[in-house]
């Protein structure tokens, strides 16, 4: 539409761009945590493809901390500035000035979003890590 209104009609648009890194900001924000659920994330299949899946949950528990630990900054971080930014009014800096606000808010809860998964995942690779040893012991 945006380009069919600037050439044709030569009369572009002042929201369209905001609005489209508004839209994707929300999607990669909110996107995370289900990308995390769907194991879309990327993974080095060369090391872990080769190792049976008690071993890969192993890695992936060991592996968790960093996680946890990421993600866990990013909500407290996220909180903090999108909160200020809240407080402030914080609007974005071009010729229409939407509020930007509201992507910075969302940051915390994606993130949150991701964390809780991230949690279901630990407690998944938990129970793969326990089962599979139990079994081979009896």
């Amino acid at each position: 539409m945006e380009v069919i209104l600037r050439y044709i009609f030569n009369r572009p648009t002042i929201w369209s761009w905001d609005v489209n890194i508004q839209l994707l900001s929300v999607i990669g924000v909110m996107g995370a945590g289900y990308t995390l659920f769907a194991r879309g994330h990327v993974i080095v299949d060369v090391i872990v493809g080769q190792l049976s899946p008690r071993k890969r949950a192993i890695i992936d528990l060991i592996t968790a901390l960093l996680f946890f630990l990421c993600v866990g900054a990013l909500v407290y971080q996220g909180g903090i500035s999108g909160w200020k930014s809240m407080l402030r009014g914080e609007l974005y800096t071009s010729v229409w000035e939407p509020p930007i606000y509201v992507i910075k808010m969302l940051i915390p809860v994606g993130a949150f979003l991701l964390l809780l998964q991230g949690i279901a995942k630990f407690i998944r690779d938990l129970n793969i890590a326990t089962q599979s040893k139990q079994g081979h012991t009896q």
